[in-house]
């Protein structure tokens, strides 16, 4: 399981938010209680049964981008002058950006495990007899669908050279600026996030005096049933260009000098495409209790009956395309042809490309919490 998905789900919550379901302790209890005196008879019967059904789907969604982030202060040229010539350029900064959220869906549902519970107490007198029943079924459904396609062509250009210096008398100069260019594409596609909270409890109490008889049944069946269906595919062509070199300098008198500044590139590109955390019955769990007590001569009949179904399915189809570039130049110059004095210095350059993917990722958990999650991708 790749270890990028809890930092994924922490970075989206915000996108998240407007599209969870949320409640709290939405398992209603119920509770039953009787007393009566001396030769009595007491029956008590509660059900607490729930049903939650979540149904989300998100069909034939698409997002198409097209980010260009262009800087320039290059593409200058200086012919034919006379003395103390000097061309320069300032620095150059592009960046160009896409960040997508396309079927995101939270499903939460809570309860707490004394409110969200069926009880059921009985005292009766002497010659008395308890007959109780309590129940907690709950039901719960969530199933989505998500089907859809990203497609994003972003670019990152930042010039400051291309310059050209012919032609001019002495003392010429030619100095081009910094360029930096960025490129970046942050996509997450079909992402799921359904928790459910700890099980209900069935508990039964029932106490007789002399000669009573107690019987008892507490039931505590829950099933979950999570079903996750994703199809997507993502398309990404990222580039960032930055360019301080490519001047030339010819023909000219003395004292030519180039100089080109520093130039910086980077794209990357992170995809989290069918990623599914699933997060049954963290912490307690449900459980089902049948307490009786009777006097001398007495009879007791007990049952309690905890019973949990949870199934989890996760269907993921993902294709994932990257075209990750990160270009910069500083050098490519040329000096020809010029007098005495001729210097040529270029800055640094560096160019990097990143591609992060995370494709079908499933977390389940029951009756236990996510693990920690890992660092994140390309930045």
């Amino acid at each position: 399981m790749n270890t990028k998905l809890k930092n994924f789900f922490v970075t989206s919550a915000a996108a998240l938010s407007l599209l969870s379901f949320a409640a709290g302790p939405v398992f209603a209890g119920a509770d039953g209680d009787g007393s009566v005196g001396d030769d009595g008879s007491n029956t008590v019967v509660t059900n607490d049964n729930d049903t939650f059904v979540v149904d989300n789907d998100n069909d034939n969604s698409s997002i198409t981008n097209l980010d260009a982030g262009i800087g320039i202060s290059g593409l200058n040229s200086q012919d034919t002058n006379d003395d103390d010539n000097s061309l320069g350029t300032g620095d150059s900064d592009g960046d160009g950006e896409s960040e997508n959220f396309l079927n995101s869906n939270v499903s939460q549902i809570e309860n707490d495990d004394e409110d969200g519970s069926a009880t059921a107490d009985g005292t009766v007198g002497e010659d008395g007899s308890n007959d109780l029943t309590a129940n907690d079924n709950d039901d719960v459904t969530v199933t989505n669908h998500n089907s859809g396609d990203v497609d994003n062509i972003t670019l990152g250009l930042a010039l400051s050279g291309l310059n050209s210096q012919s032609g001019n008398d002495d003392g010429n100069d030619l100095d081009t600026g910094d360029s930096t260019a960025d490129a970046s594409a942050f996509n997450e596609l079909n992402s799921n996030w359904t928790t459910i909270g700890g099980s209900n409890s069935a508990h039964v109490n029932g106490s007789v005096g002399d000669d009573g008889s107690n019987i008892g049944v507490a039931s505590d069946n829950d099933t979950i049933v999570v079903a996750n269906t994703n199809s997507g595919s993502v398309t990404n062509t990222s580039a960032a260009l930055a360019v301080s070199g490519g001047n030339g300098q010819s023909g000219n008198d003395d004292d030519n000098s180039t100089e080109t500044g520093s130039s910086t590139a980077d794209s990357s590109a992170n995809n989290f495409v069918n990623s599914n955390v699933t997060v049954a019955g963290g912490g307690d769990g449900g459980s089902s209790t049948a307490d009786g007590t009777v006097g001398e001569d007495g009879s007791n009949n007990l049952t309690a009956n905890d019973n949990d179904n949870v199934t989890v399915t996760n269907d993921n189809d993902a294709t994932v395309d990257n075209t990750s570039a990160g270009v910069a130049v500083s050098g490519g110059n040329t000096q020809d042809d010029n007098d005495d004095g001729n210097t040529m210095t270029t800055g640094s350059s560096s160019g990097s490309s990143c591609s992060s993917n995370t494709a079908n990722s499933n977390w389940t958990a029951i009756g236990s919490s996510l693990p920690e999650g890992g660092a994140g991708g390309c930045n």
